[in-house]
This record gives structure tokens, sequence and C-alpha cells, in this order.
């Protein structure tokens, strides 16, 4: 009996360890199980799903094909699974969550098994830990106040960093492409762009107006929201991550998809294209002013895509 006291104060003293404080002093936040969604149990989506591969595809077999951008705005109805929860909610998450997660700047000496970013549009130089983070944060201006007297005696910086819910849009670049021997037209993204929207730092430089040599419309100023570029992002690199997080699915809930079923091969959002390959390298918005027109010109790059697989078989 004696040792099976001894025994059990082992296990109990054990336990005691194992769920020692966090970081913060306090146990509220060790979680206890799984989150609670459902009256069954659930297999998550993580658990068995890796990235379906593309169709093989040999050089030699490509008969044509077309490079376009195209932007997808979160704002569109359509696109709201791909902007929703704003907020984490037990496993499901936002498509910006899932990339924040991915790049993980929680473990800045972390390098292994997260998503690297890159400067330029070709993906073939990335950036540093501190650069993405200094591309996902802000420096504000604020009033430095003395705490005896109450006046302002200085500013002082302040960082702000940005949340998933401020990506607003994503810029797109694809590739279509003609399969001779599967007759076929095929889509493939290549990579992606985090677009940011912020509101204007109340830094007291931003507002100067170096023609009149006086601040003017600071107020107004302050208010205005800007965009910003995160980087971009290799989309293979970026699949493996899309394909174990869950999207909310509007048609049938109980079927949900990855969010690499939605992008890759569902294609189950509206955007518009606002460049196309050409000789000048320009967007559409470089040489059409009106934003009706530019819109039309986009329906007319879609257009033409949609004609190409026919075409190319009319002998």
């Amino acid at each position: 009996m004696k040792k099976f006291g001894l025994l059990l104060l082992g296990v109990l003293a054990a336990t005691f360890v194992f769920a020692q404080e966090d970081e913060t002093g306090s146990t509220m936040n060790q979680p206890v199980r799984k989150p609670v969604e459902f009256g069954w149990e659930q297999v998550d989506v993580g658990d068995f799903s890796d990235p379906v591969a593309y169709p093989p595809i040999r050089q030699a077999d490509v008969m044509y094909y077309y490079t376009i951008w195209r932007n997808v705005d979160l704002r569109e109805k359509v696109n709201h699974p791909l902007y929703f929860p704003t907020e984490t909610r037990g496993t499901w998450r936002s498509l910006a969550q899932t990339i924040f997660d991915a790049v993980d700047l929680n473990n800045p000496e972390k390098t292994e098994g997260v998503l690297p970013v890159y400067a330029d549009e070709m993906c073939t130089v990335p950036f540093s830990r501190d650069e993405i983070r200094g591309n996902l944060s802000e420096v504000s201006q604020i009033p430095e106040i003395d705490i005896e007297t109450g006046e302002e005696i200085g500013m002082k910086e302040m960082v702000i960093e940005y949340e998933p819910k401020q990506v607003i849009s994503y810029n797109v670049k694809e590739v279509w492409y003609f399969d001779k021997q599967a007759s076929k037209f095929y889509v493939q993204i290549l990579e992606i762009e985090p677009i940011i929207e912020h509101e204007r730092a109340n830094n007291s430089f931003d507002f100067y107006d170096e023609g009149s040599g006086n601040q003017e419309d600071e107020e107004d100023v302050r208010g205005t929201m800007m965009k910003k570029r995160v980087g971009y992002i290799y989309y293979n690199e970026l699949r493996p991550f899309l394909a174990k997080q869950e999207v909310f699915n509007v048609k049938n809930n109980a079927q949900r998809l990855s969010f690499d079923d939605l992008l890759t091969w569902k294609r189950d959002f509206t955007s518009y294209i606002y460049k196309e390959a050409n000789v000048y390298d320009r967007d559409i918005a470089d040489y059409i002013a009106n934003s009706r027109d530019q819109r039309l010109e986009s329906e007319k790059i879609t257009d033409k895509l949609r004609t190409i697989e026919s075409d190319l078989w009319a002998f």
C-alpha cells in the first residue's frame, strides 16, 4: 500500500511538472483538447491531404502559352471564403492567416519549414526574416507626453504590426498553356502577392507640402487608406500549407475543401485581369485611363483566353 501511495504521488508530481505555467504566468491558455466544433469526431484535413500534382508536361508538348496577371479582391462576395474568419476559430483560418502562420515570424530563429517571401516577381531573391517583418509593420510617430506636466515633449516611434485581416486583395500571376498531347488548355498559378490596406501612419513629415512650405489638409491625409505590397510568394511552395487548411464551403459545410482545392483546381473565386504579357511590360492602367474601359479590356483578354483552344484547332 505504501508503494502504491508513492507511485500515485509520483504520477501527480509528473502531471504538475507538465502542467506548468506558460510564459505569461497563466495556465488558462493551455489547450486541453482539440477545438470543439462538431458533435462527432472530425479528422483534420491536414492529417491526410497533400497537394495534388499537376499533370505531367513536357516543353515540347506546349504548343502555346500565355501569361496574365489578375487581382482577387476579397471584398467581392464570392471571395469571402478567402477572407473570413478575421480571427482564427478552432481549425478554421483565413487565407491570409494561413500565409502568416506559414511565414511564422513568431519564431525568428526558425529557418526550416517556413514559407519564404521574395523581393522580385520571378521569385529568385528571398527576403530575410527581418525584411519580412519590416514589410508586415510600419513605424508611426506619436506624441510623447510628460507624465508629470501632461505636456508634449516630443515625438516617439511606435511599431504597428499589420494583421491578416488587413489583407484585402491578392495579385496573382498565372500561365495558361495548351498541351497538344492532352489536347487541353491548362492553367497554373505561378506566384501570389498579398496586398495590405492600412491607414496612413501619423508621421508629421508625411504631410509636409514641399511646394507651399506648410502643412495642409493634415486631418484628411491621416485618414487616407494606403495599399502596401508584402512581397511575392512562389505558389508551389505555398501549396503544401494550403492543402492542410480547410476552407468554408458555402454550398455544403459538411464537405469542406482545402484552400488548394479551391484555388488550384476548382478556381472558385472572382477576379479581373490587370495585365497581360506584352512587349512593353505595362499594365492595362498604363495605356487606358478610364476604369470602365480598363474592365472592358480585362473582359476582352478573358474572352481571348476562352477562344484560344478552339482557334488552335481551326484548320
